[in-house]
């Protein structure tokens, strides 16, 4: 049998490259999925490696609350002397390290969605100098900088050159005193690098003390000398060995990252799935073209397992290549997402690919574990047929009277979906991942249910769609119209892949579609400020500086600051963001929508009072007259009085609002996220942003904004993420459009008699791939509508938990109508290979076929 079955695969060489291209892609997706994020972990692994070289010690202030991407508080002068004081320090030295930001040579800010730039102050010990300067030197005074190679040859700075930076203090021009290297090494991770002396680097940044202090031990026992170190410096401060320091380092960025290693494998997980239908389609259809194959070995005497283990032979064979090429194709796919990823603004560099035994191992055993379900159904079907078939026509089986049993199943597994998709977004699960999980397994089963649907709907759906050819092209329209009713089960199975691709693309759209809404809506009714100054890249903090500097601004009449931060509230296993505001200015800028109290409860508000979101505060059992006890980052266990609680509206604050002078004191909160500018009511807007820009050109990462210009910014944003989602979700449509194109050469090499004979009584080749194209772009409508469906289904119950939040459920019905039109072009498309073998077809040798 199982030189019958590898036979078989080499006589249907196009059956099973199709079959096989499906898993391709969904093992390659997933491979360079893993072998792209472990690129990456390696790449920081080794960068945070090269910058502790010669630090046996490394001492930083603890953080006593940490978040992604948080760094620690600056540790005051003093503690260098203490450290130098403790036995077995040879060498211990200072650093300063901070974002900020650098000007290209036409005067335009250098951003990024990804790693940032960071300034730097040069090491003047020589054992911890893991710096070099193949070109210039490191800078000696304090009106020089040094850039790293990458940088300097992207933006084209050379040594001598006028380089401008800005950090905390306003924007200075300086001299490149030289190019500079890590350990010989262009890749920072993504990020760019500025040099400076270090009381340069202090004055930049804003930064009085150390960020780090290094620790040479001169040949004495690392950890013995840590333990001294940290004894001397108390429980206020870090300690650690070089090594562990750089592991931490590297580790803390990886799980900062983990977002995108599991989006990723989602979307890798989406593109499996689609092609589970392919192959499923597949082999479903070829086992029912060989019947009478299947039945002639029955009646020469093999047994049903013998024909069961034929297929299933057939099916490992082509998961276990199609697993092999998909794993190697992944290789190709991680520098293709690293690329798709800085189109879309996220930079993270790397170093060469590293691909691990594991991601090898988890992607074959993905695509046979795929391949092999897939196929195990049409297998067993393969099993029930009987010697007696061997006498008859092979004929594929149609719909059958199954409606009753398809209804009801259909049924049961969507309310099951919806039950689980119910838990994950309401349940009050404490872990997102475990919530985020369940959400997503719910929507798996509805797509099931969906689909095994599908065949009843294909019938009603295939006449409305049908409708249009046969007015357009007659007798080939009723013919392709006919011939997707004719196998429901097939056309419903293929159309159920590009389904499965499209409800994801049009959840995606309205969710955009309903971002935009919400945050229109929000600031018209919520934001009274005339102007919003933010950093370019509109996430980054800004200076509080900035806040004087626009006051001053002719038109004025008042500016808030919002500051950010994140805390643990008592009993809580989870973090908490908090915002500062300016009491005294806030209701100028915004008016909140209160649950219990007003506005005069802000303008009160006192460094020891609060005020909630009113689902915040419900869910801990707080009211107004409650207290909360917050842990800071620095260590600082502070109680604050409940004085109001409001609505949140699309996420215009954080849940916690406290005076801003508080954050700064007891949080370590000195930049700010962003201010609102109030004017009077003759003030116009777009002069006022002029003069506000004019006078922040001292901050050039800054920009105001005037509110119209602030919505259109926050599309932009997520119309940029939403495109980076549509190019992740293109290949799982390819997939998609694949199984129609497998479907329709299977079809046709079905139909080679009723083809011939079509040809025979006139029919023209013109004709014939009329007819086929109609039947592709019936198939893809199917697919279309269901997915559509599903998809604005899936938006309007997993948006319902945010609707108290100020989400706007919104239909984009243009992006909607759009997405039809191009699978009905995608299938006009996917058609043409079939259609051109179908008109290819030898008159006599079909009509005489058996």
């Amino acid at each position: 049998m199982t030189k019958v079955a590898l036979r078989g695969l080499l006589t249907r060489k196009l059956r099973s490259v199709l079959t096989g291209f499906a898993v391709v892609i969904g093992v390659a997706f997933v491979v360079g999925t893993l072998v792209f994020t472990d690129t990456i972990d390696e790449s920081f692994k080794n960068l945070f490696e090269r910058t502790q070289q010669g630090v046996d010690v490394a001492v930083e202030a603890k953080q006593a609350v940490k978040s992604d991407f948080s760094v620690p508080p600056t540790m005051p002068s003093s503690a260098l002397d203490e450290v130098k004081s403790v036995p077995g320090v040879a060498v211990a030295e200072g650093s300063v390290t901070s974002d900020g930001t650098l000007l290209d040579k036409e005067g335009e800010v250098i951003t990024s969605n990804g790693p940032p730039t960071l300034i730097i102050s040069a090491s003047e010990e020589k054992v911890f100098q893991s710096l070099e300067y193949p070109e210039g030197k490191a800078p000696a005074t304090a009106d020089e900088v040094a850039l790293d190679r990458g940088t300097a040859k992207k933006y084209g700075f050379k040594v001598g050159d006028k380089a401008t930076v800005s950090g905390r203090a306003p924007k200075k021009t300086y001299t490149v005193s030289g190019i500079a290297t890590l350990d010989g090494n262009d890749n920072l991770g993504g990020s760019r690098m500025v040099v400076m002396t270090l009381p340069e680097a202090q004055r930049a940044t804003g930064h009085d003390g150390y960020d780090s202090i290094s620790v040479s031990t001169g040949g004495e026992d690392p950890d013995t000398v840590k333990q001294a170190i940290a004894t001397k410096l108390g429980g206020d401060f870090l300690v650690r060995t070089g090594k562990e320091a750089a592991e931490q380092q590297a580790q803390d960025l990886s799980d900062a990252l983990g977002f995108l290693r599991i989006a990723l494998l989602i979307f890798a997980g989406v593109a499996l799935l689609v092609g589970g239908f392919l192959i499923f389609n597949t082999f479903t259809v070829t086992v029912a073209q060989r019947t009478k194959e299947f039945a002639l070995l029955r009646v020469l005497g093999a047994s049903r397992g013998q024909v069961l283990r034929s297929v299933l032979i057939e099916t490992f064979a082509v998961g276990l290549v199609a697993s092999i090429i998909g794993v190697l194709a992944g290789l190709v796919v991680a520098p293709a997402l690293a690329a798709l990823l800085r189109a879309g603004g996220i930079d993270l560099g790397s170093t060469g690919i590293v691909v691990s035994p594991a991601t090898v191992i988890i992607g074959l055993v993905i695509g046979m574990v795929a391949t092999m379900i897939s196929g195990f159904v049409p297998a067993l079907r393969a099993t029930r047929v009987e010697p007696v078939t061997a006498m008859r026509d092979a004929v594929t089986p149609g719909l059958k009277h199954m409606g009753t049993i398809r209804l009801v199943g259909s049924g049961i597994l969507a309310g099951v979906g919806l039950l689980v998709l119910f838990y994950g977004l309401f349940g009050g699960i404490d872990s997102g991942g475990t919530a985020a999980s369940l959400v997503g397994l719910g929507a798996v089963l509805m797509m099931f249910a969906f689909a095994f649907l599908a065949p009843l709907l294909v019938r009603p759906l295939a006449r409305v769609l049908g409708a249009p050819m046969v007015r357009l092209q007659g007798l080939t329209g009723v013919l392709a119209r006919e011939n997707a009713i004719r196998q429901p089960q097939r056309t419903a199975v293929t159309a159920a892949a590009l389904m499965v691709g499209l409800a994801l693309v049009v959840l995606v759209a309205v969710f955009a579609a309903g971002l935009n809404a919400s945050i229109t809506k929000t600031i018209d009714d919520q934001v009274k400020a005339a102007l919003v100054v933010q950093n370019q890249d509109g996430f980054s903090p800004i200076p509080a500086d900035v806040v004087s500097t626009v006051a001053k601004v002719p038109g004025v009449t008042d500016v808030a600051s919002m500051r950010f931060a994140v805390g643990l509230a008592k009993g809580d296993s989870g973090t908490t963001a908090v915002n500062g505001i300016d009491p005294a200015q806030f209701n100028s800028v915004i008016t909140l929508k209160w649950a219990d109290g007003s506005a005069d409860r802000i303008s009160a508000l006192t460094d020891a009072q609060t005020i909630v979101e009113a689902d915040w505060a419900k869910s801990r059992d707080l009211a107004v007259g409650s207290t909360v006890q917050f842990t800071t980052p620095v260590g600082k266990q502070v109680d604050y009085e409940i004085t109001g609680t409001f609505e949140s509206q699309a996420g215009l604050t954080a849940d916690v609002l406290l005076a801003n002078s508080a954050l700064e004191r007891d949080w370590n909160a000195k930049d700010i996220a962003y201010a609102m500018v109030a004017a009077g009511a003759d003030a116009d807007d777009d002069q006022l942003a002029t003069a506000a820009n004019k006078a922040l050109s001292g901050f050039p990462q800054t920009e105001a904004l005037t509110r119209d210009e602030f919505k259109d910014n926050a599309a932009g944003q997520i119309n940029q993420l939403l495109g980076l989602v549509y190019g992740l979700l293109l290949l799982s449509v390819i997939v998609a459009l694949l199984g129609i194109v497998n479907t329709l050469a299977l079809s046709v090499h079905e139909r080679l008699r009723e083809l011939g004979m079509l040809r025979a009584v006139g029919m023209s080749r013109r004709q014939v791939r009329r007819m086929v194209r109609a039947e592709s772009v019936i198939t893809a409508g199917i697919g279309a509508i269901l997915g559509i469906v599903l998809g604005v289904v899936f938006a309007l119950i997993i948006s319902r938990p945010l609707a108290e939040q100020g989400f706007v459920f919104t239909l984009p019905i243009g992006t909607l109508l759009l997405f039809f039109v191009l699978a009905a072009l995608a299938g006009v498309v996917a058609a043409i290979p079939p259609a051109r073998r179908a008109s290819k077809v030898d008159v006599l040798r079909a009509v005489t076929t058996e």
